[in-house]
């Protein structure tokens, strides 16, 4: 997702009002989402720092930005397709993509990355929503909304019967808004991961 200084004819948002006190847009803004190309790899590797930040993931966090552009733009199959999209991060935020608006005011605020899924009790196939991640200081201006709407809607493009994701526990804010659209939740599943080391080691016991 972008964020622009300009007014375009994609969705206003200026009316909204971050959740940080300490940041403050003298333009009014308005928001797209698009296709992630290369270009916008280190973008996307900053994001996905700060999201393992926000979810106390770090210790565990290997991503590059060689293998996030090997996994997502140099596959002969990519795994998924991520649309992504003023603080004192700016202009390491600033996009280089160079599309229809060259309007060199445009920065990164977010990100989601989603990938086909198939669960066995449901009559079609869905989109897995991997990731979705908002600037902190974008927060609380309908950011999150905006990607969500597009994976929906993406998915109902395409005929498929679902979208599912996961969700922190202690994370009340977010489960309140994916009740409030009507998503089902189930407290009494755990993710299990199996990684790196004892990958290996399990897999060779099974030899």
């Amino acid at each position: 997702m972008e964020y622009s200084t300009h007014i375009a004819s994609s969705t206003l948002i200026n009316s909204f009002q971050p959740k940080e006190k300490n940041t403050i847009f003298n333009n009014q803004i308005s928001a797209r989402i698009r296709l992630a190309t290369e270009l916008d790899v280190p973008h996307l590797h900053k994001l996905v720092t700060q999201m393992a930040e926000y979810h106390g993931l770090s210790e565990i966090f290997t991503t590059t930005e060689t293998s996030l552009c090997n996994n997502l733009f140099k596959s002969s199959n990519p795994p998924f397709h991520s649309p992504t999209d003023l603080d004192h991060e700016l202009e390491t935020f600033k996009s280089k993509f160079n599309g229809e608006n060259n309007n060199c005011n445009v920065y990164v605020a977010g990100h989601v990355i989603v990938f086909p899924s198939y669960n066995g009790f449901f009559e079609k196939p869905g989109l897995y929503l991997d990731q979705m991640f908002v600037r902190k200081c974008y927060r609380g201006m309908r950011f999150g909304k905006m990607l969500f709407s597009a994976v929906a809607s993406q998915a109902e493009k395409m005929g498929l019967g679902m979208v599912d994701w996961l969700v922190a526990d202690w994370n009340e804010e977010s489960i309140n808004f994916y009740e409030k659209m009507g998503a089902h939740y189930i407290p009494e599943y755990r993710l299990c991961k199996l990684y790196g080391d004892q990958l290996q080691q399990y897999a060779k016991k099974s030899d």
